[in-house]
């Protein structure tokens, strides 16, 4: 029997992550949807002896096709066919989160389930809310939560059970709109009748969505009915918007917002409450002053927080990972194969590997911050610098995320609306160092720097980061449009539940895993061949050798050598080859260590963050706009980082460092 499929629909923000987590705990996995780079969670729990598979579909606010992620939640629901949908509603933001909910019963979808998530947070800001009287005004059970605590997690697996099992039964309620809006409804249902969308979709559903001109429903008509029906339901809409003088789109939306607030005060009432917690907090953490000054100190922590717990593991398994090849080399009597193995294998991928618990950390650190609402301060507190360097406030969110990986970073530009704005915040992306860089980074500070290796860390990231701005003031000067408004919503700060921080964050980190068993390996293998062919090191100059030795002028304005420009060659493929390349080629830490001075050191670790993004990040600007914007953005980083890494040495040089 095919599982039962339950989709989890919701505002960001709003606990559906946690709701997920709770549900389907370790079972669950991450993917993209067919056919976008969009992240799709899956995840299955059990009950009564029967499994269902819970879909955790993109937060949105509405289900317009504004956007990818909009979009993609949509299409599920429409077309996907889950067995159940879980609308996550928070409790603290009833009147926000009810418009989404309003959409998905415009839908015409019937088998609903409220999840009245924080009500316990709800109560503690006089927001008191009674669930059967909801239940009764939107035609829907509902059931209430408190998901960071696991309460009412039962109780919602129940009701999916009974919902499955057609044993509840459902009457949504339908906004009502004037009565002049409501004519235009109904002349549009008309004009679509007897058509096959008719037999598709809910009729007053596509009327709705052609009167807020949904592009991806103005295509399905214009698909299934041709141009001129088309033209003809559109010159309809816009006499309509003349004779309102505003478009249909807001008076819609200002109308539905009228609606759900009739419908509220039948459940909910607010008590007297003093200033929260939060509000207490946020004086200080957005304050235009303190708030920059508690930010330094949140991110050194977390720099901190990474070296401290996460080198000592990373020295333990670079150490394993040596003892490992030492043990395996004698029993190999192959020499050829001897070396692959050790020198090629062995020494590039277990270096990578090496590094993945402070790959772990930052993940774990990121999502504490994100999962406990400080990651929206921040956002609120960069808006205005972000402004001033021609960058959109919503681009805080993909730079952010950029810091995980540039490549969803840059799908994440997906929802700044202006065209202009994705442009110029997919162009400076790839200079937030992801933590592929930082592997890089925490291996040449570590080796290098030692009790300071979090400062002299804190340092490059600061100069990326003002490198990224100061090109994102420069870029905005050739690529025009209008900046789009900035909102976000400040949720309440919680503690983050643990056990959903260590499965966000090994869901994020293990990508690293997979990239150093696949991507990294073939790396290795082909720097060990490149290394010791087409003669042994130190006989004559290896492909490798000869790469390097090519490029090494280059290297050498930046006080670096050819293995500099071999490692970074190959770091384009990733940039974690730039530390498998330096163990294939020295063998050691030490011979690194040896081999390289303090500035040199730097001058790789903020030459490798700056230069060109890996292949992936590449492709992904490619797939979001195209060739010449990728092939811009290539050339200015190698331009940028080569000028950075010349001007770093002779200045050091010249201080005597």
């Amino acid at each position: 029997m095919a599982m039962r499929v339950v989709a989890l629909a919701g505002n960001p923000n709003v606990g559906k992550t946690t709701i997920f987590n709770a549900l389907t705990g370790l079972h669950q996995h991450v993917g993209n949807w067919p056919g976008v780079t969009v992240e799709k969670k899956e995840g299955v729990f059990e009950y009564r002896g029967e499994r269902f598979l819970v879909v955790d579909l993109p937060g949105t606010y509405s289900l317009t096709a504004h956007s990818i992620d909009e979009l993609v939640a949509r299409n599920f629901l429409l077309n996907g066919n889950p067995d159940v949908v879980v609308n996550v509603v928070d409790a603290t933001s009833v009147l926000r989160n009810l418009y989404l909910t309003m959409e998905i019963f415009e839908m015409g979808l019937k088998n609903i389930i409220i999840a009245l998530n924080k009500v316990d947070l709800a109560e503690k800001k006089g927001i008191r809310i009674d669930p059967a009287k909801m239940s009764k005004a939107l035609g829907v059970p509902v059931v209430p939560l408190s998901a960071k605590e696991g309460i009412g997690i039962e109780k919602l697996k129940e009701k999916i059970w009974e919902m499955a099992h057609g044993r509840i039964k459902t009457n949504p309620v339908l906004p009502r709109y004037d009565p002049e809006v409501e004519r235009e409804i109904e002349h549009i249902s008309k004009c679509l009748e007897r058509t096959e969308l008719a037999s598709r979709y809910p009729l007053r559903w596509l009327a709705i969505k052609l009167l807020q001109r949904d592009d991806e429903v103005m295509k399905l008509v214009l698909r299934h009915l041709g141009e001129e029906k088309l033209k003809e339901i559109m010159t309809h809409i816009g006499e309509a918007e003349e004779r309102y003088g505003r478009a249909m789109d807001l008076i819609i939306a200002g109308q539905k917002y009228e609606f759900i607030d009739g419908l509220t005060h039948e459940f909910m009432s607010y008590g007297k409450t003093g200033e929260t917690l939060t509000d207490q907090l946020d004086k200080i953490l957005v304050h235009p002053v303190y708030g920059f000054l508690v930010m330094a100190f949140v991110f050194y922590l977390v720099f901190k927080f990474v070296f401290t717990f996460g080198m000592p593991a990373q020295e333990i398994l670079s150490d394993a990972f040596s003892k490992f090849g030492d043990w395996l080399a004698p029993h190999i009597a192959n020499e050829t194969l001897r070396g692959l193995l050790v020198d090629g294998v062995v020494s590039g991928v277990g270096s990578v590997l090496s590094f993945f618990p402070l790959v772990f950390l930052l993940f774990l650190a990121l999502s504490f911050l994100e999962d406990s609402g400080y990651m929206a301060r921040v956002a609120v507190l960069m808006e205005g610098i972000m402004r001033k360097f021609g960058l959109p406030g919503k681009a805080v969110i993909p730079l952010i995320l950029g810091l995980g990986c540039n490549v969803p970073a840059v799908m994440a530009t997906r929802t700044l609306d202006e065209e202009r704005d994705r442009l110029v915040t997919m162009f400076v992306n790839p200079f937030i160092p992801c933590s592929a860089r930082l592997s890089v980074i925490s291996f040449l500070t570590g080796t290098f720097f030692g009790s300071n290796r979090a400062l002299v860390a804190v340092s490059v990231y600061i100069i990326a980061i003002a490198v990224a701005l100061l090109s994102a003031k420069l870029v905005s000067f050739f690529v025009k449009g209008e900046e789009s408004p900035f909102v976000i919503e400040l949720p309440e700060y919680l503690i983050p539940d643990g056990k959903s921080l260590l499965i966000h964050s090994w869901e994020r980190s293990k990508e690293f895993v997979q990239k150093a068993g696949t991507v990294i390996l073939v790396g290795s293998i082909l720097i060990w061949y490149l290394s010791n062919y087409p003669v042994p090191m130190g006989t004559g100059r290896s492909y490798a050798e000869r790469l390097g030795h090519f490029f090494q002028p280059y290297m050498r304005l930046m006080g670096l050598d050819w293995k500099a420009a071999v490692s970074l060659l190959f770091g384009i493929i990733a940039k974690e080859n730039v530390i498998s390349t330096y163990g294939v080629l020295y063998g050691s830490v030490n011979a690194i260590r040896s081999a390289m001075t303090p500035l040199q050191a730097y001058v790789l670790a903020v030459v490798t963050t700056l230069y060109i993004p890996c292949i992936a990040t590449i492709a992904a600007i490619r797939a979001e706009s195209n060739w010449k914007w990728a092939l811009a953005v290539t050339l200015y980083m190698i331009t940028v980082a080569s000028l950075l890494g010349i001007l770093i040495w002779h200045v050091g040089t010249a201080l005597g460092l």
